[in-house]
C-alpha cells in the first residue's frame, strides 16, 4: 500500500510543478482519495477471499464424506439439544455481512473429525433472514473448540436472534 503511494506521489509531483501548480493542496486531497479507494478495494478482496475459502472448505467437507446408504438409525445415535454446548457467541457487523465468533463443548462420548453445524438468523417477524453452514475439525468428546463463521447479507440490525444447530458428524 506505501509503495503505491509512494509511486503516486512522484508521479503526480513532478506534473504538477511542471504545470505551474504552486498549491500542492489539490494533489493531496487526490492522493487521499486514490488512497481510501485502494484501501476499501483491499477490504473487498479480503472479504472475497474469506468467501472463497468457505465455498472451498464446503466443497472440501461435501467430498470427504462418503455417501450414507438409506438406513434406519437407532435412537441411541440421536443428538439431543444437550450434546453441544454453545458460550461466548459474539456478532458484529462487517462490511456485507454479520461474523459470529464463540465456542462450542462437545458433551457426547463421540469424537468427530469433522462435525457440521449451521447458524440460522430469524429476522423480527420470525422468518428466516440468512443462514450458514461451518464445520469444526476435530472435536473430541468433552473438548471445546472455537469457531468464526459469516452470515452474508444480514447485518445484526436485521435480525433479532439467531440459533446454532448441530447438523452432522464423522
Amino acid at each position: 500500500m506505501k509503495r503505491i503511494l509512494i509511486l503516486l506521489i512522484f508521479s503526480f509531483l513532478p506534473s504538477s510543478i511542471s504545470l505551474g501548480a504552486s498549491d500542492p493542496q489539490p494533489v493531496l486531497e487526490k492522493l487521499d482519495s486514490l488512497e481510501k479507494a485502494i484501501s476499501n478495494l483491499s477490504f473487498r478482496i479480503l472479504a472475497l477471499e474469506k468467501r472463497i475459502i468457505t465455498l472451498e472448505e464446503r466443497l472440501f467437507l461435501e467430498m470427504t464424506i462418503p455417501e450414507k446408504q438409506p438406513r434406519s438409525i437407532p435412537e441411541s445415535l440421536e443428538q439431543s439439544g444437550d450434546d453441544f454446548s454453545i458460550e461466548d457467541v459474539t456478532y458484529e457487523t462487517q462490511y456485507n455481512g454479520t461474523v459470529f465468533r464463540g465456542r462450542i463443548t462437545n458433551n457426547t462420548n463421540n469424537d468427530f473429525q469433522y462435525s457440521l453445524f449451521k447458524i440460522t438468523v430469524y429476522k423480527k417477524d420470525g422468518s428466516i433472514a440468512a443462514s450458514n453452514d461451518f464445520y469444526i475439525l476435530n472435536l473430541d468428546r468433552h473438548s471445546t473448540r472455537t469457531f468464526e463463521v459469516k452470515i452474508h447479507d444480514a447485518k445484526k440490525e436485521e435480525f433479532e436472534r439467531y440459533l446454532i444447530e448441530f447438523t452432522k458428524g464423522s
